[in-house]
């Protein structure tokens, strides 16, 4: 049995909220912000490998949580595509990404 390949998309949104983050972490060290990287990718690929597995949050929304940084994923599947929305921050409200 084949297992189906995803790809991965980021909105804007996304892709600004990670560059900040990256962003953010650099200037404290640089290397927690490539460990900050290396988490995120880890926690794509495991969203690749097994998209349904991680709940749903709201309607077609699911959600995973980063280890070891502050994080969740906000991501919505579409046939073979993964939609990352948000890279959002557990401090932030996240009603703002609902907007």
């Amino acid at each position: 049995m084949q297992r189906e390949q995803y790809s991965i998309e980021f909105s804007d949104e996304a892709e600004i909220d990670f560059d900040k983050s990256y962003e953010y972490y650099s200037k404290k060290s640089i290397k927690v912000a490539n460990s900050f990287f290396n988490q995120v990718n880890y926690s794509l690929e495991k969203i690749k490998k097994t998209p349904f597995t991680y709940p749903k949050i709201y309607q077609s929304v699911r959600k995973y949580t980063i280890k070891k940084f502050p994080f969740v994923i906000y991501y919505q599947i579409t046939d073979s595509l993964i939609k990352v929305i948000a890279i959002f921050h557990t401090s932030r409200n996240p009603e703002v990404w609902n907007e």
